[in-house]
């Protein structure tokens, strides 16, 4: 027989895909590395709890695969994303998030991420995008594929999609109803910046208040 066949047909002869868990809620942390570590292809190379923390696991360690959560402490997805592209260009990332991935999953994918599942997908459905997103591949679920498909057809984004990274980031905080004093902390931007971020955004989305900004973002399932 074939040793080379041999060796390329069994699983226990894959070199482990080495796996970071960022996510601030220690009960999602452990049900995931609880799940991961069930198949033998995979392994837990470390875990985060806040924004900073993942940034410090994935320039650290060699990771395969980082599973990022959108909204933690810290520093944010979107920020993360951004600074990994330099710092872990070898890495892939899929962030693993509540928030409703036909809204954010394709300013995430343009920032530079893999691939976009949402937690309330089956956990087998987890398993099949990290082996995508390790293998160099994206990974899109069946339902965000008929979305995207479907705006392709209709040939018109909606107008958040059609903003950039920091005026989506701002518009998710004013809408939540941060001041723009507390925006400039968590983006380390100056307060001044903010302000212009915000008349830009009033201007694009056609809108005038900070109400204005939270109706817009309800309607458009932005927020939680």
């Amino acid at each position: 027989m074939n040793d080379s066949f041999v060796a390329a047909a069994d699983p226990v002869a894959r070199v482990p895909i080495r796996i970071g868990i960022a996510d601030d809620h220690p009960i999602v942390r452990t049900a995931l590395r609880h799940w991961l570590l069930e198949h033998s292809d995979l392994c837990i190379a470390g875990e985060a709890a806040d924004g900073f923390e993942a940034l410090e696991l994935a320039t650290r360690n060699t990771l395969d695969v980082l599973v990022l959560d959108l909204t933690m402490p810290g520093r944010d997805g979107f920020d993360i994303i951004g600074s990994l592209r330099s710092k872990a260009p070898g890495m892939a990332i899929l962030v693993f998030s509540g928030h409703p991935e036909a809204q954010y999953a394709r300013k995430l994918l343009e920032e530079g991420a893999h691939g976009y599942l949402h937690k309330s997908c089956d956990p087998d459905q987890l398993i099949v995008a990290i082996r995508r997103v390790a293998s160099g591949r994206r990974y899109l679920s069946a339902t965000l594929a008929q979305h995207f498909a479907r705006e392709l057809c209709e040939g018109a984004l909606p107008l958040h999609q059609r903003l950039s990274k920091r005026e989506f980031q701002i518009l998710l905080l004013l809408a939540a109803g941060d001041k723009p004093a507390v925006i400039a902390k968590k983006l380390h931007l100056s307060a001044r910046t903010v302000t212009l971020y915000r008349s830009r955004l009033v201007r694009k989305l056609e809108l005038s208040t900070n109400s204005d900004l939270t109706y817009f973002a309800l309607k458009h399932g932005l927020l939680d």
